[in-house]
């Protein structure tokens, strides 16, 4: 599971400026540093952005404890970011790991925190935050109704709206390590839990809900040790809401999938399409790593 979170180190942010001839080339337009950045406190785990707000994590800072973790907010005016906040727990404590995930909509972030103890170590939970002006204050605490040791809950989150999905790659419900993921909704002010995901042919091992995304009445997640009956080949799978339920709507493998390459470790999905990342994929050379583009028609990816 350590190899599988490591995987998830993402990109930084870019934009685009003209060229030559009219064509458009990716320029790097900030760099985002803590204004109280310290060794170890691997600042850029994860990142999400929404508009002109960024968020970043970094889950190994010390504020409450060794590597209790925080995650810092930047907006954009013009071409240049500023920091806006920096989020911790209202419950912080050494070991959290909050900012192991972010996402962020609108004024909305939520962060995860896949080590903090609840029914036991490791059981993990996420944290919504909500931005008045340019004041952020947690919202609230969200851990599952089911929630077990070890479980990491927390390890990816995903936001659209007012609905916030978690992933708990560790959750036991369909063997060891099998995973899940939770919808929760809020009202505005309150946060619900709504459904528990997993898969339709889930099994030990699989660690869905490693990676997710959220859009509109859609959720997206990863299960990179899904093994397909040839090794952890890896698996994405669409779930999409109806009425007050939620169904699986279809599964995404790579079409040129092998044993041991974890696809599904990293993803998202915008409107009518979906990337997922296979980082170890050996096409170019020995773990040189893919991502691939799904679009979907009807409900056909």
């Amino acid at each position: 599971t350590s190899a599988v979170m490591r995987a998830i180190l993402a990109a930084a942010l870019a934009g685009t400026a003209s060229a030559s001839g009219g064509a458009a080339v990716p320029v790097q337009e900030a760099k985002l540093v803590a204004s109280d950045a310290a060794q170890g406190d691997f600042c850029g785990w994860a990142v999400a952005v929404s508009g002109d707000t960024a968020v970043v994590g970094s889950p190994r800072d010390d504020d409450a404890g060794s590597a209790s973790g925080s995650a810092y907010v930047f907006v954009r005016s013009g071409t240049a970011w500023a920091q806006e906040a920096k989020l911790t727990a209202a419950d912080a404590a050494a070991g959290d790991e909050f900012g192991v995930s972010v996402a962020v909509a609108g004024d909305r972030v939520v962060v995860g925190a896949h080590r903090r103890a609840g029914p036991g170590a490791d059981a993990g939970a996420a944290y919504v935050f909500a931005r008045s002006g340019t004041t952020w204050s947690q919202q609230a605490a969200l851990t599952p109704a089911d929630g077990a040791a070890g479980d990491r809950f927390g390890a990816s989150v995903g936001l659209h709206g007012l609905t916030a999905v978690v992933g708990a790659p560790q959750d036991d419900d369909l063997g060891a390590e099998a995973g899940a993921a939770y919808v929760f909704t809020s009202d505005g002010t309150s946060w619900f839990e709504f459904s528990k995901l997993q898969r339709l042919d889930g099994g030990a091992g699989d660690l869905f809900g490693t990676s997710v995304s959220a859009g509109a009445g859609v959720v997206l997640a990863g299960a990179p040790g899904h093994d397909h009956g040839s090794g952890a080949a890896g698996a994405a799978y669409v779930f999409r809401r109806s009425g007050g339920n939620w169904f699986q709507e279809g599964e995404l493998r790579p079409s040129d999938r092998v044993p041991a390459d974890p696809f599904g470790v990293a993803l998202e999905r915008s409107l009518a399409s979906a990337v997922v990342a296979l980082p170890l994929h050996d096409g170019a050379a020995i773990d040189a790593g893919a991502a691939y583009v799904y679009a979907i028609s009807g409900t056909a990816w």
